[in-house]
């Protein structure tokens, strides 16, 4: 990679003024606000998946291919909306992303054939992904000179959002249930005349009733049109400024926009692997405990209970190191983090197999792990969206894409080798695999050009 002459770095990295806009704080606030809700709904179906997988005789690939094809289409639209929005100098992609989630997303439990369920777990996905671009790139420009603290604060309501839907999607389900419990009898071999009647939760009614959420996410919705839609595109000044770059100055900035890339993308597979393999963890520990070797709907409830908060779990390690990391790593570290954080995950994942297995506390260590794993993966990558927005800051919606969509198009890998690995050899040897995911990715943030993360700074 071509070093940047020392001379033209002032002139490179002169700060960009960021255009005025009317009530900023509040539109940012609500932008962030709004990816609560946006990822509330990207985890419904995953903590779900114990639950979905029962009720629709689900096997181990189907999950697996799910969770990819999730992984695709959100990775593949991001970065074609963020072309657009950049083309058009438009928001309103991302506006209509989320209503296409929001409607999608909230009839899963509607679904009556694995066909089906792919196809409304695909477009609410896509409908996720196309939020991000432009709602990430609209809270880095607005914040201005705080532009890693803003992504932080953006990228850790996402995970707050996303802990809800783990934790509460299992519990709306259960509540919609016990409302409406359906008769159910059985009759006494002995006594032929004799039936013993009692009421049961009807759980497909629980399901079905997360269509309410439509009301919620279409509110959400108008809320995301108001903080938005009206927000000039472009700083002032980015095109010039890149512009007066010198070839060998933009081959070093999209370089260093490749390597982020590709840390991501390891990143993220580990991220996608670990969904699919906590969720394949608490199928095991509640057959285990119920002595029971088949999921029927109850112990699918059961294990997605204990899925959701797991997923949940992961959430509050990469929201909660995000925000810290966005709060106080200073530029000088970043490369530094890109190399710590992934290998720190790496350890954890390779306990949890052993953890698993103690007696008593051994859940409670796993839950712990994953709090950790997710600090791991995911606590670095809103300082790769701000860092991709300061090279390219004519393309921040691109940078955006590049570093979230463009990333997870790929990370549908993570949960199918992790699937392979789990039939082939077992699910320990996966998480052990997944670990080597994030060992990779902290040897590619080696390559890093130090130099020129520190000399964006002032964007």
């Amino acid at each position: 990679m071509s070093a940047i002459p020392s001379d033209s770095l002032e002139q490179m990295h002169q700060p960009i003024e960021v255009p005025e806009l009317t009530r900023g704080r509040a539109r940012a606030g609500a932008a962030i606000g709004v990816h609560s809700v946006c990822d509330f709904f990207s985890f419904m179906a995953v903590s779900l998946l114990p639950l979905l997988g029962a009720r629709l005789k689900l096997e181990n690939d189907q999950i697996a291919m799910l969770l990819g094809l999730g992984s695709i289409t959100s990775g593949v639209i991001q970065p074609m909306v963020a072309w657009a929005s950049d083309k058009l100098d438009t928001r309103w992609l991302g506006s209509i992303g989320l209503f296409v989630a929001v409607v999608c997303i909230s009839l899963i439990g509607r679904a009556r054939t694995f066909e089906q369920l792919l196809l409304l777990h695909g477009l609410g996905a896509a409908g996720i992904g196309a939020f991000h671009p432009p709602a990430a790139a609209c809270v880095g420009q607005l914040a201005g000179r705080r532009r890693s603290l803003g992504v932080a604060l953006f990228f850790l309501a996402g995970m707050l959002g996303g802990v809800a839907g783990n934790i509460f999607t299992p519990r709306i389900v259960d509540a919609f249930a016990e409302a409406n419990p359906t008769e159910q009898t059985i009759g006494v071999p002995a006594l032929a005349w004799a039936r013993i009647a009692w009421l049961e939760p009807d759980i497909g009614h629980g399901l079905r009733s997360l269509t309410w959420m439509i009301i919620p996410g279409v509110i959400a919705v108008l809320v995301l049109g108001w903080a938005i839609h009206k927000v000039p595109h472009r700083h002032h000044g980015a095109h010039d400024t890149h512009n007066n770059l010198t070839r060998a100055q933009k081959r070093a900035r999209w370089g260093a926009v490749w390597i982020l890339y590709t840390t991501n993308l390891l990143r993220f597979s580990a991220n996608m692997a670990l969904i699919y393999l906590f969720a394949q963890w608490a199928e095991r520990h509640v057959l285990s405990k119920n002595g029971a070797t088949d999921l029927t709907d109850a112990l699918g409830l059961e294990a997605s209970a204990l899925n959701g908060p797991l997923q949940g779990m992961m959430q509050v390690g990469m929201g909660g190191g995000g925000i810290l990391l966005g709060v106080f790593l200073g530029v000088r570290h970043e490369k530094l983090a890109f190399i710590v954080f992934p290998l720190l995950g790496a350890l954890v994942v390779a306990l949890v197999p052993a953890a698993g297995t103690i007696e008593g506390s051994g859940t409670a260590l796993v839950f712990a792990l994953a709090v950790v794993s997710g600090v791991g993966f995911g606590s670095v990558i809103p300082v790769s969206m701000s860092l991709a927005q300061r090279l390219l800051p004519h393309r921040t919606s691109m940078a955006s894409g590049l570093m979230l969509g463009g990333a997870w198009a790929f990370a549908f890998i993570g949960p199918k080798w992790a699937q392979i690995v789990q039939d082939e050899v077992s699910l320990d040897a996966a998480f052990y695999v997944t670990s080597g995911s994030l060992v990779i990715a902290a040897i590619f943030a080696l390559l890093l050009p130090n130099r020129l993360i520190r000399a964006t700074a002032a964007h």
